[in-house]
């Protein structure tokens, strides 16, 4: 049982730190600590002024970027750390009538805001998990600034050469970009020639295309009907932005096979999983963590807000809620991509999913009931440890038959 709350309200440069005595119930002078290895002994050796027993402090700290250093110091000197929500520590402070907003009075908030409990355990990771959820989550990062700077080339090549995109349907492709980075406008394509364009287009697209898509690109500029003036600047643009997604892409391509490199490190991990790349299910394996601090299936859900959200006023309750927009956004994206493949290309959820539309069910329904249906295996398979049988049906009616 602590006996001293520590709340923390993390800067860039500095942290403020209250510190609460539960047994007199009191608040000692708030005070600020430098963001490097100095200010964090100052901290450990004004806690240990209190007490020497780790154990009778429970130290939150805001949920913010800039605290990952302190947290790791503190958890490694041997403390008891929690997560406290920034939302939550801000509503706790309203509902106190305190409307003035400093970091003194944050860090006051989150030490009496400990009290309340049902915060988030913090604990070094493994190791592994932690650095495959910082990749995972960098990948993320560049895919959708990939998308974003394909948005970019749609818009500027509906000016300039609008009929592009209706040569090449992936803009993103080798292809496309080599052709775009070369030569980014109708005007460039015809002053190059067939020639050059098959030459480029083979090249970078081992062979696969040449004269014949030259060919119609070449039509295609000649009868663009895009704005010829804007050719030069718009040019570039294209050029520029056709650069930085081809860098992307590599980026990423590497990425995946540091993912996947550190993912067959890992003593438990799903294997055999009916869907998803080593990509996906590293991302989801990575911020689920250690799967036994999840007791029940519905806490595991729960966690990642793949349940309803539950609405109630006197007489009232919602019959249909919709989803939960809480939990992890990295694994609900997966999670929606992975429903979508497993009912494309999984004979059990594709037979699931048209039988339930036969039923006269919403397919985005039928979507969230089958993600719902792979968090369950999913879950199942790292508690237990043990790896996916497609024909587990067959099996367990086997065995039951035995009996």
């Amino acid at each position: 049982m602590a006996k001293y709350h520590v709340g923390v309200d993390v800067g860039k440069d500095s942290h403020h730190v209250c510190i609460r005595d539960l047994s007199k119930d009191t608040y000692y002078k708030t005070f600020s600590v430098k963001n490097d290895h100095v200010g964090f002994t100052d901290l450990v050796s004004s806690l240990e002024k209190l007490s020497s027993d780790k154990n009778d402090f429970l130290v939150g700290i805001e949920a913010c970027f800039y605290g990952l250093n302190l947290s790791y110091f503190l958890m490694g000197a041997g403390f008891n750390l929690v997560e406290v929500n920034p939302f939550r520590a801000g509503q706790f402070r309203k509902a106190q009538g305190k409307k003035a907003k400093t970091d003194r009075i944050d860090a006051r908030s989150i030490a009496a805001i400990l009290s309340l409990g049902d915060h988030k355990p913090l604990c070094i990771p493994d190791p592994i998990l932690d650095n495959l959820r910082e990749l995972t989550r960098f990948r993320a990062d560049l895919v959708d600034e990939k998308a974003m700077m394909i948005i970019h080339l749609k818009e500027a090549l509906s000016v300039l050469f609008p009929e592009f995109s209706k040569v090449f349907r992936q803009l993103d492709s080798m292809a496309s970009l080599a052709l775009l980075i070369a030569f980014p406008g109708p005007e460039l394509l015809i002053a190059a020639g067939e020639e050059r364009i098959a030459e480029t287009l083979s090249l970078a697209s081992p062979h696969r295309m040449g004269k014949g898509m030259a060919r119609r690109i070449m039509e295609a500029a000649k009868n663009s009907v895009g704005v010829v003036q804007k050719q030069p600047g718009l040019g570039i643009k294209i050029s520029v932005l056709a650069q930085r997604i081809l860098g992307l892409r590599s980026a990423i391509r590497d990425l995946d096979g540091q993912i996947a490199t550190l993912f067959d490190k890992l003593e438990s991990k799903p294997e055999g999983f009916p869907v998803g790349r080593a990509s996906s299910l590293a991302t989801i394996v990575s911020e689920i963590g250690d799967v036994h601090k999840f007791p029940t299936l519905k806490k595991f859900l729960s966690h990642f807000g793949w349940c309803p959200q539950s609405f109630q006023t006197g007489n009232y309750r919602m019959a249909h809620p919709k989803m939960s927009h809480a939990g992890n956004k990295y694994v609900r994206r997966i999670i929606w991509m992975l429903s979508i493949l497993a009912i494309r290309n999984t004979p059990r959820y594709r037979e699931y999913f048209e039988r339930r539309v036969k039923e006269g069910k919403a397919k985005m329904h039928i979507l969230v009931a089958v993600g719902r249906k792979l968090l369950s295996l999913l879950y199942a398979m790292l508690k237990r440890g043990i790896p996916y049988d497609q024909n587990w049906e067959e099996n367990r009616h086997l065995a039951l038959a035995r009996y």
